[in-house]
């Protein structure tokens, strides 16, 4: 029925392919799959100034829940002299942003001087309250100067007020006679 040389044929290539496979099996790369590559860190720039240990612009890795206390600690903590009373320790951080740490002895220098020059509102030192008391400034507008200030440092000038979001020349004319910075 089937000739010899054809069943020794047959014989041959069935044991050269079951070889072949075996020894491609051998060769197989058995190494894991590559795992993609993470995603860079995201990290942030802050330069934190005043009463710190180390005046410095500080990086750090941005999670997304960054407040200024974290800042301040990266840039050593505060020193014995810092006024941590007028700055809000749990706002929160942007890249590129400006935190300076006032001293004790000028903050109340500034309010000493405030109030001897009159009854002028120190925009730089004042209390929500005490900036409610301008014409046209409600405890809102008040708390907005106050973030103003945290986030950008103290006002240079009187007419800077007019940064913070709802102070136009218009409010700012009926109250500038009485700030001071």
């Amino acid at each position: 029925m089937f000739n010899k040389k054809y069943l020794i044929g047959f014989g041959v290539a069935l044991v050269a392919t079951v070889a072949v496979l075996f020894f491609i099996g051998l060769f197989e790369d058995d190494t894991p799959p590559l795992e993609p590559p993470k995603p860079p860190v995201k990290k942030i720039s802050v330069y934190v100034s005043g009463q710190v240990q180390n005046i410095s612009v500080v990086e750090l890795e941005d999670n997304g829940e960054l407040k200024f206390i974290d800042a301040v600690n990266k840039a050593g903590g505060l020193t014995a002299l810092a006024d941590s009373d007028v700055i809000n320790m749990a706002a929160p951080l942007t890249d590129g942003q400006h935190i300076h740490i006032p001293t004790k002895e000028i903050f109340l220098q500034e309010q000493s001087n405030s109030a001897s020059s009159g009854d002028l509102v120190n925009i730089n030192t004042a209390d929500a309250e005490r900036l409610a008391t301008l014409k046209g400034i409600g405890p809102a507008l008040a708390q907005r100067i106050i973030e103003y200030r945290e986030q950008n440092g103290a006002f240079k000038s009187i007419d800077e007020i007019k940064n913070v979001r709802g102070i136009g020349d218009k409010k700012f004319a009926a109250f500038k006679d009485k700030i001071s910075i």
